[in-house]
């Protein structure tokens, strides 16, 4: 098997909120992403897919776990080799005016990580961010605009190109379209495939949309307050779920055959998660015992994983 280019096994993220117990953000989760791949990462708001996402650039300080980027060791690395890394390593954010600053011209912030890196000097990172634009539809011009004078989808192309501008290999999409116009939307992913085509880039791709994961990912990853509960390629998981969860999320997507599942209550609190099997307070297939056993995730078949004890 080659080795992947980003490997986490057993990621935890705790947070101690005062004297209570920990809030469990994200609790055991293991992936694998190839150089070129993309693999999405779906499930409820709350449910750690962002933590996860922060934790793999270490944005945010895991609490335990390892993470793997190019056979490097992300966790043991010092300042100098963690910057390196997050040349190789680069992300796309949600809200894309919030990670821009509102003092600087859209050219400057996109050239900013050229020269944060030591890679270009002033006047030659001014010609690669625009270069950068350019190749996300932001034309010349614009490069000098303040961050409030463009539109939504306008900044989000800004936000790919700083992303891309340094060379990344791995790039941490979180929910780049969900702030967006449905059309715009499909400009996006459209625009992140093309690039992925010339540039061998793999992607991280965080959503709660499974239409959009569908359109964008090779392989989707399910998580569920903290864990994931079920892995598969995109055609395997769309046929024929193995998990009453992601069964539950397929059956809301527009178009879907069949009768929709209506989830019990909300998901549950990280800090108090309930015993046994996580979802078993919402799940309309609970048995007795997956109120008492909390399942691993397994492999089901090659390359098919997931944590229920139907599946046993």
């Amino acid at each position: 098997m080659v080795d992947p280019l980003l490997e986490v096994v057993d990621l935890v993220k705790h947070y101690r909120i005062r004297a209570s117990r920990p809030l469990r953000a994200v609790d055991g989760v293991s992936l694998r992403v190839a150089a070129g791949e993309t693999l999405g990462l779906v499930g409820e708001s709350g449910g750690g897919k962002t933590t996860v996402g922060l934790s793999v650039l270490r944005l945010i300080q895991p609490s335990g776990g390892s993470i793997a980027f190019e056979g490097r060791d992300v966790l043991a690395a010092g300042r100098a080799e963690l910057k390196a890394l997050r040349q190789r390593m680069q992300i796309v954010f949600q809200d894309p005016i919030g990670a821009l600053d509102p003092r600087k011209s859209v050219g400057d912030s996109v050239g900013e990580g050229l020269r944060i890196q030591g890679l270009a000097s002033r006047a030659e990172s001014r010609r690669r961010a625009t270069e950068a634009l350019e190749r996300v539809g932001i034309g010349a011009s614009q490069a000098r605009s303040l961050p409030h004078e463009l539109s939504g989808g306008q900044l989000q192309r800004v936000g790919i190109a700083r992303a891309l501008v340094v060379a990344p290999r791995l790039v941490v999409c979180d929910e780049p379209v969900s702030a967006l116009d449905v059309s715009i939307q499909a400009q996006i992913i459209n625009l992140l495939l093309d690039l992925q085509a010339e540039r061998g880039l793999a992607y991280l791709f965080i959503a709660h949309d499974l239409a959009v994961v569908r359109h964008i990912s090779d392989r989707i990853a399910v998580m569920y307050l903290g864990r994931i509960v079920e892995s598969a390629s995109v055609r395997e998981l769309f046929d024929s779920p193995a998990h009453p969860y992601t069964r539950a999320l397929l059956s809301a997507v527009p178009g879907a055959a069949g009768r929709r599942t209506v989830l019990r209550g909300e998901i549950p609190s990280a800090s108090a998660p309930p015993s046994g099997c996580p979802f078993a307070p919402r799940c309309p297939e609970a048995m007795a015992e997956c109120g008492q056993q909390t399942p691993e995730l397994k492999e089901i078949a090659p390359g098919r994983w997931a944590a229920c004890l139907l599946n046993d």
